[in-house]
């Protein structure tokens, strides 16, 4: 399993990101947060952002957490 320190997440100005380094980015910062609200402050599809989390849960990156009103994000930072 790939890991990640603080350190290798810090974004330089001038590299190239994807939305998935953005989407990554923001849960780094917020911690925790609503999945429809990193699709509307990053303006991409929900659906989109709910895949990236499945990935980066399956890798260690992110916790998934279901209520009955909302999906939550939590950064793991493995």
């Amino acid at each position: 399993m790939m890991t990640m320190t603080d350190e290798q997440l810090s974004l330089n100005e001038g590299y190239i990101t994807t939305g998935i380094d953005r989407f990554m980015r923001l849960l780094f910062d917020r911690k925790k947060m609503e999945l429809s609200e990193a699709s509307k402050e990053l303006n991409i599809p929900q659906d989109t952002v709910e895949y990236w989390s499945y990935v980066l849960e399956n890798q260690g990156f992110v916790k998934i957490s279901y209520t009955l009103t909302a999906v939550y994000l939590e950064w793991l930072g493995s």
